[in-house]
């Protein structure tokens, strides 16, 4: 498939995806969401991709929902905004199950459902200028992208509920306060900063990692006993694979193990 709202590289074992709508703040359209679950389907489906990295181009990160190509569409906005969600909502629940970790670089301003999209990541980078907001309701909207699924387990229900009925623009260092994201950066250190932690992802135990993205996934929704016993299957299960039998003799020999990724 033929992408142009968005770019695609790949760096030994990460890849790098950036919303390139720069002239519109990155909006979300019915093109860029169907390149963008392409894309995470794709990383989805390589075990040779260990890693990714999530950033925009030009000064913001995605001011969500493109209004003017919705407007535009005025006689089937329903169609077309199911149609959006379908392939937006598919690629975060990929992101969710693969193995490898996404890591968000949010390089400028996110509003909408381009909160709802940096937040959907596993580890969340922000640029120090960068603003949040949910912005949905003050355009007559409801959120969408993840964002009534994560954003409550991150900063608590009442928190989520005030920033989600206010849509009020908020700060990274309120956003990295409250547990919205894991980092703030200098906005000049930020892509060299994400693209270390992804390298460094890309070369660690990849099936572990997927191991704690399942399990953190499943411990809201299991009891004490059930979540163990998932606890056990899968520790049993790294610990027999390649990676685990590399990484427990490396730390028992005092040394950096070399994970192969499986």
């Amino acid at each position: 498939m033929s992408k142009k709202n968005i770019i695609v590289e790949r760096e030994g074992a990460m890849k790098i995806i950036t919303l390139n709508r720069p002239d519109v703040a990155n909006a979300l359209n019915d093109e860029l969401c169907m390149e963008f679950y392409d894309a995470i389907c794709d990383c989805a489906t390589d075990d040779s991709v260990r890693a990714v990295l999530l950033t925009g181009k030009g000064k913001m990160f995605c001011g969500g929902g493109d209004l003017k190509f919705l407007l535009s569409k005025k006689e089937e906005v329903k169609e077309m905004l199911l149609k959006m969600t379908n392939y937006l909502h598919g690629a975060i629940a990929r992101m969710a199950k693969m193995n490898a970790p996404v890591v968000i670089a949010v390089n400028g301003s996110a509003g909408g459902g381009g909160l709802s999209l940096a937040i959907s990541g596993d580890i969340v980078i922000s640029a120090e200028s960068a603003k949040y907001t949910l912005a949905y309701t003050k355009a007559g909207l409801s959120p969408d992208a993840s964002s009534t699924f994560y954003l409550p387990r991150l900063v608590g229900l009442r928190r989520a509920k005030e920033l989600m009925l206010t849509s009020r623009i908020f700060s990274a260092q309120e956003a990295y306060d409250i547990g919205m994201i894991d980092r703030v950066v200098e906005d000049e250190k930020l892509m060299n900063v994400a693209r270390q932690q992804t390298e460094e992802l890309a070369s660690g135990a990849t099936q572990a990692y997927g191991s704690v993205k399942k399990l953190l996934n499943l411990s809201f929704s299991n009891g004490l006993e059930t979540q163990m016993d998932h606890e056990g299957i899968m520790i049993s299960e790294n610990g027999s694979s390649p990676d685990g039998q590399e990484g427990m003799l490396a730390f028992y020999e005092k040394r950096k193990p070399i994970f192969r990724g499986k």
